[in-house]
């Protein structure tokens, strides 16, 4: 019977550890992304992309070799931002999603 209670205390304990680890995985994405939306409100107003706004947002491009789509010339870029890292938007209603 002990031997049971160890085991089941020992998987308690692992438990609690990737719980912790998760919520401050989570802290972290979440003062990321505050982060970045404090950046957003500062430029709400946005003009003319000049190069220090770009180095505010943006972290790295990657541009992929263009393709040819069904007769029109594509050219797939990914955008990692500062602060929350690659994001996806939803696909547009109408649209299929080329990746």
């Amino acid at each position: 019977m002990r031997a049971g209670f160890d085991e089941e205390q020992r998987s308690i304990e692992r438990c609690a550890s990737e719980l912790k680890a998760k919520i401050a995985s989570q802290k972290e994405c979440n003062a990321n992304v505050d982060s970045f939306l404090t950046i957003m409100r500062r430029y709400t107003d946005i003009q003319e992309l000049t190069a220090e706004l770009v180095r505010k947002f943006v972290e790295k491009v990657y541009v992929y070799q263009t393709e040819r789509v069904a007769g029109y010339k594509v050219q797939r870029i990914r955008i990692v931002w500062n602060c929350i890292g690659e994001f996806d938007p939803p696909a547009i209603k109408g649209r299929e999603k080329t990746a």
